[in-house]
């Protein structure tokens, strides 16, 4: 962790103290506070460029605030809107100021000028915080190429089909009906490099979550005493605690190595990241139910701090992609791209990748 990394962690921890995060499963609202604070200081554009109002900061840094903030178990709109949203409104430019934002892929979408008008059209499925967003960034696949369209929530063309995930908040449809657009631009992201970087955040925030869950029920099995003895002394549970222990570190470890690699160029990243979305979200499921196991009933009740993050788990672990999805593109890259496995497992620089920069140059 570099210096501004670690003051960065320390400075989000000071906030998280000023502003108790209730625990309650499912959430009852946002931190709000928090998010106030968090904007405030800049903490929202980290690693947006500075021509679009941010700080120009490198990913990995940004990426710490999400992990002391998801191990705190704080409700905020950090990912979509400063590591996604920000992002991609600001590669071409456009800062999101004065507003919160989230993020929507449209696969297949379409966007009309009349005049001095642009009308987009098209769906987005499982938006995350798309009933409290101020505004929606959507990257559209178009037959022009891939768009990128700032869309107010409360224009009339765009419709909310409500629902929600398993921590309780707002993850939706969204239906862009000729929806006019605040801002558009061709786009130098793709579709695909939206998805990995997201596959980046969340395989970041389940390990952080699974770090809590960890602390947590080690903690626990060593205060709760049962038939005289603290649960920790008996052997199942050592052997229960020793496996959680080793998922979890296996989950930052592979999310580290992924954020290093993003770090020098998130294109040549994607081998890593893929890597670490398929061990923390097949990870998740195995150090939730290991947790729930140890700490009893008590660990189901709404009340209780435990459910915050193992429900993170299990809702995380499908966003911008399973591990089933990322093991079939990975293979595919082995298989059919011809990809040296041992590439992938040393981290090793990736020759095929070499050889297409070099031809594009």
């Amino acid at each position: 962790m570099t210096e501004l990394a670690a003051e960065l962690a320390a400075a989000t921890a000071a906030m998280v103290a000023r502003f108790p995060v209730d625990l309650r499963t499912p959430a009852t609202e946002a931190d709000n506070a928090l998010w106030k604070a968090l904007t405030e200081a800049g903490f929202t554009a980290l690693d947006a460029p500075q021509a679009a109002g941010g700080q120009g900061a490198d990913l990995a840094d940004a990426l710490v605030v999400l992990g002391t903030l998801t191990e705190a178990g704080a409700v905020t709109p950090y990912a979509e809107h400063a590591l996604l949203a920000g992002w991609l409104a600001g590669s071409v430019g456009h800062a999101l100021d004065g507003v919160t934002a989230t993020v929507a892929v449209v696969d297949d979408g379409t966007a009309v000028r009349s005049a001095d008008r642009i009308q987009f059209s098209g769906r987005a499925i499982g938006v995350p915080r798309a009933t409290t967003a101020d505004v929606i960034a959507v990257l559209a696949a178009t037959a022009d190429g891939p768009v990128i369209a700032v869309v107010n929530r409360r224009e009339p063309g765009l419709r909310v089909e409500p629902g929600t995930d398993l921590m309780g908040l707002d993850c939706c449809d969204i239906v862009f009906d000729d929806a006019e657009v605040t801002f558009s631009a061709s786009s130098p992201v793709t579709v695909d490099d939206l998805r990995t970087r997201g596959a980046l955040v969340y395989a970041v925030a389940l390990a952080a979550a699974a770090r809590a869950v960890r602390e947590r029920t080690v903690r626990y099995a060593a205060e709760r005493v049962q038939f005289g003895r603290p649960l920790a002394k008996f052997q199942a549970i050592q052997q229960t605690l020793a496996h959680m222990a080793a998922q979890s570190t296996m989950m930052e470890t592979a999310a580290r190595a992924a954020t290093d690699a993003s770090s020098e160029d998130i294109a040549t990243a994607r081998d890593a990241i893929a890597a670490a979305k398929i061990v923390t979200s097949r990870s998740a499921h195995d150090v939730a139910a290991a947790a729930h196991q140890i700490h009893g009933a008590i660990g189901f009740t709404a009340e209780h701090s435990l459910g915050r993050f193992t429900t993170a788990l299990w809702t995380w672990r499908d966003r911008y992609g399973t591990e089933h999805d990322w093991s079939e593109q990975l293979a595919a890259r082995i298989l059919d791209g011809g990809l040296d496995p041992w590439h992938v497992i040393t981290g090793a620089s990736d020759p095929v990748a070499q050889s297409t920069r070099t031809d594009a140059q």
